[in-house]
């Protein structure tokens, strides 16, 4: 019984040696980013089933961006559709995307953007109608 329990204790530090191990990151080297959403903004009305483009501001990126990769996310009443994302796998540095409203997205003066890479930002409360 002893032997078994030593056996599964070294088994389970072992195990965590390897996890800890397995793929080292230098966090001092890279930084969270996390640039403003500037549009749309609180005056913005977006119309179902249109184009719009989504500005955030990127002139001040650090040197090492954790993700340089990011998505748009559209809120509605502070509740993330991560399951739609509005566009995805864009360049944070970018500072803007075109999207398209959803058809399926309804009617609301509830409304934000989410950019989210490896933190997450969101713009102001705008508007959406039909």
């Amino acid at each position: 019984m002893k032997s078994a329990v030593f056996a599964l204790i070294f088994s389970i530090l072992a195990f965590c040696g390897i996890l800890v191990n397995a793929a080292p990151v230098d966090l001092t080297a890279r930084d969270v980013y996390a640039p403003p959403v500037l549009s749309p903004n609180s005056t913005s009305i977006w119309k179902v089933g249109s184009n719009q483009t989504v500005t955030w501001d990127a002139s001040n990126p650090p040197k090492q961006i954790t993700n340089p990769k990011a998505k748009i996310i559209l809120v509605k009443n502070g509740i993330l559709d991560f399951k739609h994302p509005l566009a995805e796998n864009l360049d944070v540095l970018a500072g803007q995307a075109r999207v398209k409203v959803p058809q399926t997205v309804a009617p609301g003066d509830d409304y934000q953007i989410l950019l989210y890479g490896d933190s997450g930002n969101s713009g102001d409360v705008f508007s959406i109608i039909a």
